[in-house]
């Protein structure tokens, strides 16, 4: 796993460097998603950790909302694949969005919990850079400059909106 991970950060150094070697970086197979969701979900275990470190442990039932909360981004990120894998005009490999994408979700999850650790309010500077990071993963893929944006536009929108929709919801109740 650590070389997983190591091989994940020059990938996604390639990516933002625009270097078209990027994907050979990545394992875009049945493992490869694997090891994004692995990734991915002890990101989440390490963020919920860390959150409970600063404000201690929530009784069940908010401590349900709070990993439902956590798990969003991985559906946002399958939404927005699946929209863009719709509307581009170009055959799009699903596996080269999602498998960066879970590593991208991974790193953005530990240091949303690294910043609740410490204190410091960085929610929407995480948004902005998962949005960027999104449109450059979108660009090295090969799509055009318009879906592009809209990939990584729809990905803030995405991940801002439903973790709202979902705390709307719990509190229906």
């Amino acid at each position: 796993m650590i070389e997983t991970l190591r091989q994940t950060g020059t990938g996604w150094s390639k990516i933002l460097g625009k270097q078209p070697d990027w994907a050979d970086y990545f394992r875009f197979d049945a493992d490869g998603m694997n090891q994004g969701f692995l990734a991915f979900g002890g990101a989440v275990l390490i963020a919920i950790v860390l959150a409970t470190f600063r404000i201690g442990f929530p009784p069940p039932d908010i401590m349900l909302l709070l990993v439902s909360g956590h798990i969003l981004p991985l559906l946002a990120l399958v939404i927005i694949v699946a929209v863009v894998k719709r509307l581009a005009t170009v055959p799009i490999d699903t596996a080269r969005l999602m498998v960066p994408g879970l590593f991208m979700l991974a790193i953005m999850k530990i240091v949303e919990g690294v910043a609740v650790l410490i204190g410091v309010p960085l929610a929407g500077a995480i948004l902005a850079v998962t949005a960027i990071l999104g449109f450059r993963l979108a660009q090295a893929n090969g799509l055009a400059l318009a879906m592009s944006i809209g990939f990584g536009l729809a990905l803030f929108v995405l991940l801002a909106g439903l973790p709202i929709a979902l705390y709307m919801l719990a509190n229906a109740f």
